[in-house]
């Protein structure tokens, strides 16, 4: 991240195990699949990428909300 907490990296990764499909969203920091930022398991491998993508969003909002309510950084001469 830089100093005003602006970007965030995440991936999503869609895999098919034992009958179902899983979809996880990691962050650039701990990408290993042990421990995802999100996870969820659903009936289609379309369900999972949707499920992936919507998360990844929700996360972009909030992060926009907060960067619109933190105040500018004061310039300096």
């Amino acid at each position: 991240m830089n100093e005003l907490d602006t970007e965030v990296h995440l991936h999503a990764r869609v895999f098919r195990a034992a009958g179902e499909w899983y979809a996880d969203v990691d962050d650039e920091l701990d990408p290993q699949p042990d421990d995802p930022f999100w996870c969820g398991s659903y009936a289609s491998q379309r369900a999972a990428i949707d499920a992936a993508c919507e998360r990844i969003a929700a996360f972009h909002r909030t992060q926009i909300d907060r960067l619109s309510r933190q105040p500018l950084p004061q310039a300096t001469a």
